[in-house]
């Protein structure tokens, strides 16, 4: 499983003399796609679409937003995979990208670590609160008691196997001894429905798209993987806080291409995400989402990918999930 930092850079094609016939040429001359692996009202929408927008600004070309849902975001990373290189088509997706390698009991289609080029860690720094319905204890200790009496455990939304809310429910049941039913589902959007309807008993989110529902009393708010307190709903104690001192969890997004994509375009677009992620307006959107502005650089980004590949087969190994099979 080791891989190695150029593989990465060899992707984006930051090798030596690659793209260096883009650099003058006027690029974009047609409209670019974004595509997001989930269903639409999550927080993908809600950080996405404003940075299309912002994007399609920048760039001189309209850049429409898409919702392409399905296995955990591989029917989407695989079209961008095999697409034609030229920059654009564009995966805005969450380390889940990550956790189908590590976690996949199957071979990926494709590789995430070679066949999409990595652009820019857009934000990262957002813990997954733990909601459930209203009925539910108000505290880790209630909950886990919960769990452990009943019989097969509660039962646990989570966006597709790999994805963050999987690795938080991995880490509930580490953590508490209890068992879960784990429901995988196509995004925020539609775990929080079915934890309306009854369906479900509870779920792993960031805040913005809950908070509505915590508000008006329809979801229970219970503990936060963050290094603090969500700023959104700070009276709701950490996991830390609540006596599980190691567990600790936070997410990211991130932009990609397709790999073979020349130098030149990667870097105009990661640059123009750099300035935009950093401009106040969608600086302040990120942050009220518990996220910190980041626009890193393709380099950058390519080493933050190998410590979150590490972290995620460790946590992979713990619960006897590690992957049983390297991209096709």
């Amino acid at each position: 499983m080791r891989l190695h930092r150029r593989t990465l850079l060899a992707a984006t094609g930051l090798s030596a003399g690659a793209g260096t016939f883009a650099r003058a040429e006027n690029w974009p001359s047609r409209p670019l796609r974004m595509w997001v692996p989930f269903a639409p009202g999550g927080p993908m929408d809600i950080f996405g679409r404003p940075l299309a927008e912002r994007l399609g600004e920048a760039l001189g070309q309209t850049v429409v937003f898409e919702n392409k849902p399905g296995a955990n975001g591989i029917v989407a990373t695989h079209q961008v995979a095999t697409a034609r290189p030229d920059g654009e088509m564009l995966l805005f997706t969450t380390g889940s990208l990550i956790g189908n390698l590590a976690f996949s009991q199957q071979p990926l289609p494709y590789d995430p670590m070679k066949d999409v080029a990595p652009v820019s860690l857009v934000a990262d720094g957002t813990g997954m609160m733990l909601v459930g319905r209203p009925d539910l204890p108000a505290d880790m200790a209630g909950i886990a008691e919960l769990a452990r009496r009943k019989p097969g455990g509660l039962s646990c939304a989570i966006t597709g196997f790999g994805n963050i809310t999987h690795l938080a429910a991995e880490q509930f049941k580490e953590f508490t001894g209890a068992e879960l039913l784990l429901v995988p589902l196509h995004g925020t959007g539609p775990s929080i429905t079915e934890i309306l309807a009854g369906n479900v008993d509870m779920t792993f989110s960031t805040v913005p798209p809950i908070l509505p529902f915590i508000r008006d009393g329809k979801l229970r708010a219970i503990g936060y993987t963050g290094r603090r307190r969500a700023l959104l709903v700070p009276e709701i104690p950490t996991m830390k806080e609540q006596g599980f001192a190691e567990w600790e969890l936070i997410g990211m997004m991130g932009l990609w291409t397709t790999a073979g994509t020349p130098q030149a375009r990667i870097l105009k677009v990661q640059r123009a995400v750099h300035d935009i992620v950093r401009a106040p307006a969608l600086a302040k959107l990120l942050r009220e989402g518990e996220f910190e502005p980041q626009g890193s650089s393709p380099e950058e980004f390519a080493d933050y990918l190998q410590r979150e590949l590490a972290m995620q087969l460790a946590i992979a190994r713990r619960v006897g999930l590690a992957s049983r099979g390297r991209a096709r």
